[in-house]
């Protein structure tokens, strides 16, 4: 039963005069009366709407009504492409279906019409917006424009309107195989520079007058160039023509597209080995998609767009396109908020305790978040000056990038102090410890600051596995404690996750979600409860795998088993990431505190005396090699285990292992949300976004059924054609 309410996108149209280019019709895309604040959004009455109205205006260029036609957005946005939330309806394939029949039939048309278009990028243009403005003769865009590219490969889909075959006509094979290829994964978009740069845009105007302007000077421009070269060569010279966008066979454009998909990427693995692989991960966009541009040399457009069409149709019912578009939705909404948290209290001045790296990392952003002044506090001089400078050193590097200019940078890191003295706190409205994590050191904080405190100021904890309960067990004040886990490197890590006790009071609970809006960060709430959500999760994954190798499996065996999950870095490397002492310690307090579905390694409390590392670097190498000492310290015999699960064995008791734990953590209402658990292990973790985070993957593969009877998402990801 169709579920999905389109919010359909207005076409205006309006007649103006143009001394050059005579009558133009400009076609501007707005979204719904009374809803100005949404972008205009492509659904299926949309796609009909846009194409319908440039239809129109393309029957009255023909007619002679016309010189030229426009289109143009509203505020700061062209069009917005494909709405998401269209995705997450049953009828979602047989509707893109449609909608890619009325794209193709009018990219086709616009190429056959003798009449100018001009496209102006009055702001973003992502994906389908994009697409549309590719029927453009000619492309402007607004200097300050941003979100222009073509990010459908990272929604598990591909850019099936045109944008495959067409954007290497525009721009280029090299960077057009970028565009769809690469960019996705890091969330990349144009700003107006770099469209223009790349080709992408023919010239900046600061409006639409200006940019007729700019398209009426392209227009003739291109005119006298072809006469120029019909003068030299004859009239029947072949001039490069917009109608004709393919690369013939064998000319050095296909070969250049071909050089284009078998480029090396920086880690030295190439473009096409990458798509394979992450096909083999469960995420075959990038390889439908680099498929589609190996066939363009020597065919025609019809063929190549019908190959579009039937690769995005096959696509859009893929397990990874279901779970990605769901990923993309989760992230959409799980946005930090323009508006302030209700009830959060003002923040005036804060305090940080403790001044080591994980500290000033901290301070530094609750300065660039906040700007109020930040005070650090460590009883060693040596240790407080050497976090202040280096949580100033944060804020250069942010300015070196460009994210703020030098006035500003100057002013933010003038906020930032240093103190021994205790008493220096006192005025702040709230305080955050990051000292180590040791249960008894952090009560002795607390109980400390409690003393120069006013009553309400928040005490905050960014333990990655302690209870907060406890640290504040002893104190008068026990509801103004929170708990605002950072991850490391803070200034990257877009979560924290924000830990409620019973005792947390609202207005606590309030203004820990507001300090973590105000530093543009992702708040994921969860209960006081063993590892919270990321840690807990992430270590009943490294407690099976230390298994395994402490029953004597092979490690290189028991490091690629979990290759098909499609995590960014395999578990040893993880290992080693996090710190093996850290590992070690935060693994025997799960096994406390919830028992022996978690594992405390005696193979790993060895690597730590050892002091060496699971992994080695190689040169050439996407994933570091296992080091040779790994089984010398967990078969010291040299032999194995037959029995020790390896490859899909233990791939099968790791996606058990996490639909169980999952599950436990929604009963016991340490998430309230599914989509909790997946925010937070896509941005916390790494998860991948194509498994949208796990428990889309663990209902299509069978593990929640078999590892908790029950499904998290009904029906909804139900197998499809990827695995």
């Amino acid at each position: 039963m169709p579920t999905y309410t389109e919010h359909v996108t207005r076409v205006i149209t309006e007649d103006i005069e143009h001394a050059a280019l005579g009558t133009v019709a400009v076609l501007t895309f707005a979204p719904p009366e009374g809803q100005e604040r949404r972008p205009a959004t492509l659904g299926p009455q949309s796609i009909q709407a846009v194409t319908g109205a440039i239809n129109a205006a393309l029957d009255r260029a023909e007619a002679g009504e016309l010189g030229a036609i426009a289109l143009t957005g509203t505020g700061k946005v062209f069009l917005a492409g494909a709405d998401l939330s269209m995705f997450a309806d049953p009828s979602a394939a047989e509707r893109v279906e449609e909608m890619t029949r009325a794209a193709h039939d009018l990219q086709v048309r616009v190429r056959a019409s003798a009449a100018p278009i001009l496209a102006h990028l009055n702001g973003a243009a992502p994906g389908g917006g994009l697409e549309v403005a590719l029927m453009a003769d000619v492309r402007t865009a607004v200097p300050g424009a941003r979100g222009i590219g073509l990010p459908e490969t990272g929604l598990g889909i591909l850019p099936g309107w045109g944008g495959t075959t067409l954007l290497q006509s525009v721009v280029g094979p090299e960077v057009a195989v970028r565009m769809i290829l690469e960019d996705p994964t890091r969330d990349r978009l144009l700003s107006a520079q770099q469209a223009l740069e790349a080709g992408l845009v023919d010239a900046l105007a600061e409006d639409l007058p200006a940019a007729l302007e700019e398209f009426a000077a392209i227009v003739a421009a291109r005119a006298d160039s072809a006469e120029a070269v019909r003068a030299a060569d004859g009239a029947d010279a072949a001039v490069p023509s917009y109608a004709r966008p393919l690369p013939p066979a064998d000319s050095p454009e296909a070969e250049a597209l071909h050089d284009a998909l078998d480029a090396p990427l920086p880690t030295g693995e190439t473009r096409r080995a990458w798509a394979a692989r992450m096909e083999a991960q469960g995420a075959p966009a990038a390889a439908r998609a680099l498929e589609l541009l190996q066939q363009l040399p020597g065919s025609e457009l019809t063929d190549a767009l019908a190959r579009e069409s039937a690769a995005l149709g096959q696509l859009v019912r893929s397990d990874g396109a279901k779970a990605s578009l769901y990923s993309a939705e989760m992230l959409r909404r799980g946005k930090p908020g323009r508006t302030p948290v209700e009830g959060a209290r003002e923040i005036t001045r804060v305090g940080v305790a403790g001044a080591g790296l994980m500290a000033a990392q901290i301070a530094a952003q609750l300065a660039l978040g906040l700007q109020v002044p930040v005070i650090m506090r460590d009883l060693d001089q040596g240790i407080a000056q050497k976090g202040l400078a280096a949580a100033r050193e944060v804020i250069a590097q942010t300015a070196a990038r460009g994210s703020l200019d030098e006035t500003t940078a100057t002013r933010i890191a003038e906020l930032l102090d240093a103190t021994t003295d205790v008493a220096d706190l006192a005025g702040c409205d709230l305080v955050l410890e990051a000292v180590p994590e040791v249960l008894a050191i952090k009560k002795s904080v607390f109980g400390e600051l409690e003393g120069v405190l006013d009553p309400e100021a928040l005490l905050v904890t960014n333990t990655s596995s302690l209870s907060v309960s406890a640290m504040a067990a002893d104190l008068q004040h026990p509801q103004r404690v929170v708990g605002l886990h950072f991850f490391n490197p803070v200034a990257k890590m877009p979560l924290v996750e924000v830990i409620h006790t019973d005792a947390t009071d609202e207005a606590t609970l309030a203004t820990g979600l507001e300090v973590v809006r105000r530093l543009r960060k992702f708040a994921v709430r969860s209960a006081d409860a063993p590892g919270f959500i990321v840690n807990r999760l992430l270590f009943r994954v490294l407690g099976e795998v230390l298994a395994s190798l402490d029953a004597g499996a092979d490690p290189v065996e028991v490091n690629t088993s979990l290759d098909p999950l499609g995590l960014p870095m395999r578990p040893l490397a993880l290992l080693d990431l996090v710190g093996h002492a850290v590992a070690d310690h935060v693994g025997k307090v799960l096994v406390q505190e919830l028992g022996d579905r978690f594992h405390a390694s005696p193979g790993l409390s060895a690597m730590v005396e050892r002091k060496v590392r699971f992994t080695e670097s190689r040169r050439g190498s996407v994933q570091p090699e296992v080091s040779p000492v790994v089984a010398e310290v967990f078969a010291p015999d040299g032999t194995g285990s037959a029995q020790a699960p390896v490859g899909e064995a233990l791939l099968d008791r790791v996606l058990e292992g996490l639909a169980e734990e999952i599950a436990l953590m929604l009963d016991a209402d340490v998430v309230e949300r599914v989509e909790d658990v997946d925010l937070a292990l896509i941005l916390g973790a790494g998860f991948p976004r194509h498994r949208g985070g796990i428990t889309p993957y663990l209902d299509s593969s069978g593990a929640a059924l078999s590892g908790a009877g029950r499904t998290f998402h009904g029906n909804r990801f139900a197998s499809g054609t990827d695995s």
